[in-house]
């Protein structure tokens, strides 16, 4: 049985031994050398009609466009105000303007100009908990009562 699988085990190895002297390895050169030519010949998928540059290719960079361009740097942002003002641009919402110019006030500013005094808000805000105004705190009440009861 031993002799059986030790001749099996040899024949094995001989024959991927074999198959391995008889392949060649490409060195990089040739490897790098069959790629480029694949890139340009397009045939690589994902990488377009080859590795040519943009400005071969008739294209401009935002850069080298930017620096040709006519247009005076408080021109583009007059047409950029206008265009987010109209909705224009998206991501931004209707405009972009700031609250003080729309004649809304920040939570802070509008604390600052508050006539009412901290005593009276946190009473309000205290009955606004009992009575269960203020979502996510429970039925209402003050922390004590709110917490696990002692034994």
């Amino acid at each position: 049985m031993n002799k059986t699988i030790a001749s099996l085990t040899v024949s094995v190895l001989a024959l991927f031994g074999a198959q391995a002297a008889i392949a060649q390895e490409k060195t990089r050169a040739e490897v790098k050398a069959e790629t480029a030519e694949a890139n340009k010949a397009g045939a690589i998928p994902g990488t377009g009609g080859g590795n040519v540059p943009a400005d071969a290719a008739g294209q401009k960079s935002p850069k080298a466009a930017a620096a040709t361009s006519d247009t005076t740097r408080d021109a583009r942002k007059k047409t950029t105000a206008e265009a987010n003002k109209a909705g224009a641009i998206p991501g931004t919402g209707t405009s972009n303007v700031p609250a003080a110019a729309t004649g809304q006030q920040s939570p802070k500013a509008a604390a600052a100009t508050s006539d009412t005094t901290r005593d009276a808000r946190k009473s309000t805000t205290a009955e606004a908990n009992k009575s269960g105004a203020i979502p996510g705190t429970g039925t209402g009440g003050s922390a004590e009562a709110n917490a696990a009861p002692k034994k």
